[in-house]
């Protein structure tokens, strides 16, 4: 059995609470469901919610240690004027 100290045990615990909301959870799910990663707009249509409340929950997930991200140019162009690279969330 690990044998955890008491801040590692309390972060842990944090993270697993912070999936008690059922919004934060079904971002969770959106996010672990796909492979490469979810974008903001994307996980807020899947869960039916605004931009804006996705991206504050995502990132709070994220802080959590639940998630990871990254940041891509999903367009497929490069160089100026090709747009700025999305935030994607992932496992």
């Amino acid at each position: 059995m690990e044998v955890m100290t008491r801040p590692e045990l309390d972060r842990r615990l944090a993270a697993l609470a912070s999936l008690g909301d059922p919004l934060r959870r079904d971002l969770y799910h959106c996010v672990t469901s796909r492979e490469g990663g979810v974008g903001r707009d994307e996980a807020a249509a899947t869960v039916g919610v605004s931009r804006s409340l996705a991206a504050y929950h995502l990132d709070k997930l994220v802080e959590a240690g639940l998630l990871d991200t990254r940041f891509e140019r999903r367009t497929g162009r490069r160089g100026p004027g090709a747009g700025r690279t999305a935030k994607l969330y992932l496992r």
